[in-house]
């Protein structure tokens, strides 16, 4: 069984086109979890299909956590997640079951998405010819969309979503995995990433966050950055010029000298 976890808060009319993506799936034997992390108003979904269930945070606890929560209380062999802005093409699971089933020595696969814009135009995420390693990953802070994604049930249960973050969970969370576990790059359109530029998307720029959050970052990979020339002046350059930002002249300083 695949499990599907989908987190949401206060986008109650974005979240039946993402659980009817899934349920849309050729392959039909799977769970979708819906974490409603601490909506106003408690999520609802008006279908009967046993294969869903919604469990709520009544505080929200953010998106690293609430995707936490899901996976801890899946009862499937390989796991996957879904923003509830985003929505799977129906052969994503049955072919990603397929390639992790024919190459057991893999434990996490992910694929390309279809980025969609407000007028409906479509552009691919990664091309054909990605070529994938765990550097490659590191090097470009991080290529995998979390809905591109197939992963075992034994990479949650060495890796989760770091709670504290709250941007770049992405980055810390599947560059992790890239470290520790064999991933694979399979072409094939697994989901419609959109990019429709809603205020309520999380994308929208904090200079603060984004320094306090990459920090979590370059500490969660403190030692494979530190154990790499290249990585170093990457990563604690970018903290640098965070810190700038921010005003944090001294605390810049500190990072830029990491970079030697």
């Amino acid at each position: 069984m695949v499990s599907v976890v989908i987190t949401t808060k206060n986008r109650q009319q974005l979240l039946p086109r993402a659980i009817e993506s899934v349920l849309s799936q050729t392959y039909p034997d799977l769970e979708v979890i819906v974490v409603d992390d601490g909506s106003d108003r408690p999520v609802t979904w008006t279908g009967s299909d046993p294969r869903v269930r919604i469990l709520r945070n009544d505080k929200s606890v953010g998106l690293s956590a609430a995707r936490n929560r899901g996976f801890a209380e899946a009862g499937g062999e390989y796991f996957c997640m879904l923003d509830d802005d985003d929505f799977y093409f129906p052969d994503k699971l049955e072919k990603q079951v397929a390639y992790l089933e024919a190459n057991p020595g893999i434990d996490l696969v992910f694929s390309q998405v279809a980025v969609q814009d407000a007028e409906g135009n479509r552009r691919h995420y990664l091309a054909d010819n990605h070529v994938h390693d765990a550097r490659i990953n590191l090097l470009a802070y991080n290529v995998i969309h979390p809905a591109s994604v197939l992963f075992r049930r034994g990479v949650f249960e060495k890796i989760q979503f770091e709670p504290r973050i709250k941007k770049y969970e992405d980055t810390l969370f599947f560059n992790r995995v890239c470290i520790n576990f064999a991933t694979a790059y399979l072409p094939m359109d697994a989901a419609v990433w959109m990019q429709d530029g809603r205020p309520d998307q999380l994308t929208r720029v904090f200079y603060k966050r984004n320094f306090d959050n990459f920090k979590i970052v370059c500490e969660g990979l403190a030692d494979t950055i530190n154990a790499d020339a290249e990585l170093r002046k990457k990563y604690y350059g970018r903290l640098g010029f965070q810190a700038i930002r921010c005003g944090y002249l001294f605390e810049a300083a500190r990072w830029f000298l990491r970079t030697l």
